[in-house]
């Protein structure tokens, strides 16, 4: 039982978490590889609720893995957050830039 209670935290870490409901998600391909077979999207939030890097970064996560065409790609949060600063400073806390494997 004791074993079981420790891996909670864990397994839970690993469960897809959920959108919201009634909050959209949208994110669109840009012309960036990242890596061999990725691209960097822009995923784009409610432009009147600002959000924290982390949050948006659960957000897309979770509106990735509720997406049957693409899949998320691990990269440096650094390398995330310079490319989501590239997009301006006006949408700095409404976007994101993460890189996706999607099928074509």
């Amino acid at each position: 039982m004791k074993r079981t209670l420790l891996l909670l935290p864990l397994l839970a870490a690993c469960m897809p978490q959920e959108v919201p409901e009634g909050m959209s998600i949208r994110h669109v391909e840009s012309t960036r590889p990242y890596g061999d077979r990725a691209r960097w999207h822009l995923f784009v939030f409610d432009p009147a609720v600002p959000r924290s890097l982390d949050e948006r970064l659960k957000l897309a996560r979770a509106a990735t893995a509720n997406d049957g065409n693409c899949r998320w790609v691990d990269a440096p949060k650094d390398e995330i957050l310079r490319q989501t600063a590239d997009q301006g400073a006006r949408y700095a806390e409404t976007t994101l830039a993460a890189p996706l494997i999607c099928r074509t």
